[in-house]
C-alpha cells in the first residue's frame, strides 16, 4: 500500500517542561512509560502493510529528541523504518531546549550511516513572536532560544516548522497578535502552522474558559481571522486538529455538586463548555442525518432508565433506526446519546418538584438559546428545511418541547412529534401514570417515523 502521508501518535512519558498552559498530557495522572521494544513496536504496527510512504508525521506531546521520551535506540528505529518505505520527509516536534548540535548532529550521523538523506523538518511551538505572552503562557522559550534553534536546524540542512496559536487569552488584540506572529515566523521558517487554540481538561487554559474570561474560536470566526494567509503556500490552517469533547478530572468532578432545580445546576460553567463544544466544534456522526428529540430521566445514564428502554425498543425496529441522531434535552442542555455517560451528564439531577414559575421561566429561555445555536450551526450536516423536519418524543407542555417549538420556529425548521396528541390528550386526562412508557404512545411514535422514511 502507497500513501501520501501518515501521522503517528505516541503518548509516553511527560514532557521536560510540561508547564504550558494549554497542555493537558503532562498533567494527567497517570502517563505511560513503555519500552524500547514496545514503542518500536507500536511503530511498527502502525505501519504495518505500507510499503511506500512519502511523509510522515511523528507526534510525541513532547520532544522526539529526549531520549526520556523516545530513546535513542527508537529515533534511530524511526529513521531505518522512513528509509524502508522510501519516505521523502519526516516530521517531528521538538522544544528548543533539545534542539542541540550534539542531538542533530547525531540524528545527521545516522541518516549518513544509513546512506539516507530525506527533508527533516523539525515542528517548533512558538506560539506566539511576543515575549511577554511566551511567559504568560508558560511556554518556556524566548524568541531568542527560538532563533538560536532555527539556526542550529539550518546549520544541519534540517528545516523549521513553526506552530502559532490563534486568539491565546490575555491578548486585548489576536488578529494584531497574530500578525505579528505571522510576520516573525515566516524569516525564519519554511512552513507554518496557524493552530485554532482550544483547551483540555488537564490544562491550566481548561480552568479559563471554565472562568468564561476566554472562549475557542468558533468556525467562522477562526477564519475571518485567518482567511488572509489562505492562499500562502507557506501557511497551514487548522481549525479543529485533535479537538475532543471537554474531560473533567476526578478533582473537578468533586468541587461541584450538580442537584437541585435553580440557576446554578442550569447555567453551570461545566454545561456552558459542554454546550460550546456541542455547538462550535463537535461533528455528529455522518450516518446520523435525521434528529430526535427526547426527554431527560431520572436514572442516569438515560438509556438505563425505563422511560428511554422502552423508547430504544420501540424505536430499534424503525427501518433506518441507525440514522435516527438521538439527542436528550435537559437542564445541561442537549445530550447526543454517545454522551449520556460523560460527566455532567450522568452525573445531575434535576427535581421537577422543585421548579418554581421563575426557574420554568429561565429553563425555557436557556434552552431555545442552546437549541437555536446547535440547529443553526449544524444545518448543513442534518439538512433540515421548513420541510425536513426534525422529530421530538417529549409532553406538550413541558419546558424542553415550548423551547424546542420555539427554537424551530426562529430556524424556520419544520417541528414533528411523534407523541401523539390526541392519544396523549385522553391518557392525560385518564390520570395514566409513566405516560411516554404506554405502549398505544409507543405504537404510534413508531408509525410516525416509519412514514417520514428517513
Amino acid at each position: 500500500m502507497e500513501l501520501e502521508t501518515k501521522t503517528i501518535i505516541i503518548e509516553n512519558n511527560r514532557c521536560a517542561w510540561g508547564k504550558c498552559i494549554f497542555c493537558s498530557f503532562s498533567k494527567k495522572r497517570d502517563i505511560p512509560v513503555l519500552g524500547e521494544n514496545r514503542l518500536n513496536q507500536l511503530i511498527e504496527n502502525e505501519l504495518k502493510g505500507i510499503t511506500t510512504l512519502k511523509q510522515l508525521k511523528f507526534f510525541n506531546s513532547g520532544s522526539f529528541l529526549d531520549a526520556n521520551q523516545i530513546p535513542v535506540f527508537v529515533q534511530d528505529f524511526v529513521l531505518k523504518k522512513c528509509k524502508e518505505l522510501k519516505t521523502e520527509e519526516l516530521i517531528f516536534e521538538c522544544h528548543p531546549m533539545f534542539i542541540t548540535d550534539k542531538n542533530i548532529e547525531r540524528i545527521r550521523k545516522t541518516l549518513d550511516s544509513l546512506n539516507y538523506n530525506p527533508k527533516i523538518s523539525v515542528a517548533i511551538g512558538l506560539e506566539t513572536a511576543d515575549d511577554r505572552m511566551l511567559k504568560k503562557i508558560k511556554k518556556g522559550i524566548t524568541l531568542q532560544s527560538f532563533e538560536k534553534a532555527v539556526g542550529l536546524l539550518k546549520k544541519y540542512n534540517f528545516y523549521a516548522r513553526t506552530y502559532l496559536m490563534a486568539n491565546l487569552p490575555y491578548e486585548k488584540d489576536v488578529e494584531k497578535s497574530l500578525d505579528r506572529s505571522v510576520d516573525f515566523a515566516l524569516k525564519h521558517s519554511e512552513k507554518i502552522c496557524i493552530i485554532n487554540t482550544y483547551p483540555y481538561g488537564y490544562a491550566e487554559l481548561f480552568d479559563i474558559w471554565l472562568s468564561r474570561k476566554w472562549h475557542p474560536l468558533n468556525k467562522k470566526d477562526f477564519e475571518n481571522l485567518t482567511g488572509k494567509y489562505k492562499k500562502n503556500k507557506k501557511i497551514e490552517i487548522y481549525f479543529d486538529d485533535f479537538i475532543s469533547y471537554p474531560k473533567f478530572s476526578i478533582a473537578k468532578q468533586k468541587k461541584v455538586d450538580l442537584y437541585g432545580a435553580n440557576k446554578f445546576n442550569l447555567t453551570h460553567p461545566y454545561y456552558e463548555v459542554w454546550q460550546e463544544y456541542l455547538a462550535d466544534f463537535y461533528l455528529p456522526p455522518k450516518i446520523k442525518n435525521c434528529i430526535l428529540f427526547l426527554p431527560c430521566s431520572f436514572r442516569k445514564p438515560y438509556s438505563m432508565s425505563k422511560t428511554h428502554k422502552a423508547i430504544l425498543e420501540r424505536l430499534k425496529s424503525v427501518f433506518g433506526y441507525e440514522k435516527i441522531h438521538q439527542i436528550m434535552i435537559s437542564n445541561p442542555g442537549l445530550i447526543p446519546r454517545e454522551f449520556e455517560s460523560k460527566y455532567p451528564f450522568a452525573n445531575y439531577d434535576w427535581s421537577e418538584a422543585q421548579e418554581t414559575p421563575a426557574i420554568k421561566k429561565l429553563y425555557t429561555k436557556v434552552t431555545q438559546e442552546r437549541i437555536e445555536k446547535y440547529l443553526e450551526n449544524h444545518r448543513a450536516h442534518y439538512a433540515y428545511t421548513s420541510k425536513k423536519p426534525v422529530f421530538c418524543y417529549l409532553k406538550y407542555e413541558s419546558e424542553s418541547y415550548i423551547a424546542l417549538e420555539n427554537a424551530c420556529k426562529k430556524q424556520n425548521i419544520a417541528l414533528v412529534n411523534l407523541l401523539d396528541k390526541e392519544a396523549y390528550d385522553f391518557l392525560k386526562k385518564e390520570g395514566m401514570r409513566s405516560i411516554l412508557t404506554n405502549q398505544i404512545l409507543l405504537d404510534k411514535m413508531f408509525l410516525h417515523i416509519a412514514k417520514a422514511k428517513i
